[in-house]
């Protein structure tokens, strides 16, 4: 066995749903990264609908991606992978576009997440550090010497097996959940705060083009519960425990980004949240028991840590499976002894520091990631739409009904609105412009030029715009799939987790 055959190594199969819902665990980092900043354009009733709205959306288009993680159940890469499947009969170089948009909306967020982790420790227990020093330019402190510490903990706690970086998250995540119920609580009964709907209001700075922008910017973190797709081949259970972690995570969601802020912005008002747009909640802390900030920034930086540890691994996922799938160069396509994507978790946490380095927060540079995100987004919607007239007979252990095929048209329409406005209208939240939306347009491009050097140069293959797409699964696709349809019919929940089977899955069945 060669350390580098990826015929030698698959990805491990160790995880549970308990597991994929840990890792999806980043999703309260978007509570402490947006919130405030969006009080400065919107009031909080007003960030709380939008936030309602997308919660509902991202917990619908977890429903369709359930269908295609169980489509797939040995494909890694989640949303990017099934934009590759959907369109490469149409326009092949559209996966790779996808895949590295999805990469470039997940891993860009590593750096912020750092840096703001970085800062949270300086400013709560080394406030009279001296540490300074500039690299390129760019004005550099002991806040990012904090943040490559917690870039490089979680390329460890993942690069050495996902099942120990899952249990790390489980704890933080419990940490996070238990330290926002009781602020939550707090905010509402405590005396010393005085919670009212007076300090919530439904203003916006602008016209219906700064909520649609406020929609662009906030999905990268409203839509976050499908990153449990991107560990599917890893489960123990693939279509079930997929399945039970999206619909689980995604109701998560909903409550959480409408009770949390409503609480908190209630409390302390919409002014004080504003002014503290990342540690809100070490403030209603102090508010709320007096001198207790620094349980809120412990809550805060669990958070962050756990964004961290997801999205390092989601972004390894999404460059393996695009590899996997032969559209970027062949050395990432390649696993560890420990059954993770070694390389592209290393790749992925190398640009990270980089960026880090060069850019010092790109916040401006994350809002043009979100043109990758989404663009992935509406692809891999758009994908189940043509993986239903493609390949109709293809086994499915979880089967929408045809009923939402209009239902997907509608999310991919809505998608492409709030995209188009948001990339042409980003200073309307007073940051990002022409040149971060160039940045993010040259990567994707960039991933067309991989792909022809994938297939011409180290394939040797000719270039191809479309490739074949098959009909049926086979091979070791076909088997897994069989035994992912015997697991799915097997179980007394079955009716919980699709619909029930149509005459065609039934004769695909006993194919």
């Amino acid at each position: 066995m060669t350390e580098n055959s990826m015929g030698d190594r698959r990805l491990a199969k160790k995880l549970t749903w308990r597991d994929g819902m840990a890792m999806a665990l980043t999703l309260p980092v978007g509570l402490f990264v947006t919130f405030g900043y969006l009080l400065g354009v919107v009031g909080a009733w007003t960030a709380i609908t939008i936030w309602f709205i997308g919660a509902v959306i991202s917990f619908l288009q977890c429903q369709v991606f359930a269908e295609m993680a169980a489509m797939f159940p040995r494909d890694s890469g989640g949303v990017a992978r099934y934009a590759i499947e959907g369109w490469k009969k149409y326009f092949a170089p559209l996966g790779a576009i996808a895949a590295f948009g999805y990469w470039l909306g997940w891993s860009l967020s590593i750096s912020m997440a750092s840096v703001v982790f970085g800062e949270l420790i300086e400013a709560t227990w080394f406030q009279d550090n001296t540490v300074a020093f500039s690299i390129f330019g760019n004005h550099l402190g002991l806040e990012h010497v904090f943040a490559l510490g917690a870039m490089l903990f979680a390329w460890a706690f993942n690069y050495f097996g996902l099942k120990f970086g899952a249990t790390v998250n489980k704890v933080l995540g419990l940490l996070v959940v238990a330290g926002l119920a009781v602020i939550t609580v707090a905010c509402l009964v405590s005396p010393s705060i005085h919670w009212s709907t007076a300090n919530l209001s439904w203003s916006v700075a602008g016209d219906w083009r700064t909520v649609a922008v406020v929609f662009y910017v906030t999905a990268w973190t409203i839509y976050a519960g499908e990153i449990v797709a991107s560990f599917a081949p890893e489960y123990k259970d693939t279509a079930r425990d997929t399945s039970k972690a999206m619909s689980r995570i995604s109701l998560f969601m909903i409550v959480l980004f409408v009770v949390v802020p409503t609480a908190l912005a209630g409390g302390l008002g919409e002014g004080v949240v504003r002014d503290n747009p990342v540690n809100y909640v070490a403030v209603a802390f102090d508010h709320a028991f007096g001198g207790a900030a620094w349980i809120g920034t412990i809550v805060i930086a669990s958070a962050l840590l756990i964004s961290i540890i997801s999205t390092t691994a989601d972004g390894g996922r999404a460059l393996f499976g695009l590899a996997q799938e032969g559209m970027t160069i062949k050395q990432l396509d390649w696993v560890n002894r420990w059954g993770v994507p070694g390389r592209s978790l290393t790749l992925d946490v190398l640009l990270n520091a980089t960026v880090m380095v060069l850019v010092g927060h790109p916040v401006s540079i994350l809002l043009a990631s979100n043109l990758g995100y989404l663009l992935a987004i509406i692809l891999g919607l758009a994908a189940f739409i043509l993986l239903r007239k493609d390949r109709p007979n293809w086994p499915r252990p979880i089967r929408r009904s045809n009923a939402w095929i209009p239902v997907v048209a509608v999310l991919v329409v809505f998608n492409i609105f709030i995209t188009v406005i948001g990339v042409l209208n980003p200073e309307l939240l007073g940051y990002g412009g022409t040149r971060e939306s160039l940045v993010a347009v040259a990567v994707l491009l960039f991933s067309v030029v991989l792909y022809a050097y994938r297939r011409v140069v180290q394939d040797k293959l000719p270039m191809l715009w479309r490739l074949p797409a098959p009909a049926m699964p086979e091979g070791a696709d076909a088997l897994a799939l069989e035994h992912e349809m015997k697991q799915m019919h097997s179980s007394p929940t079955r009716s919980t987790n699709r619909d029930p089977m149509t005459p065609t899955e039934l004769e695909a069945e006993r194919l």
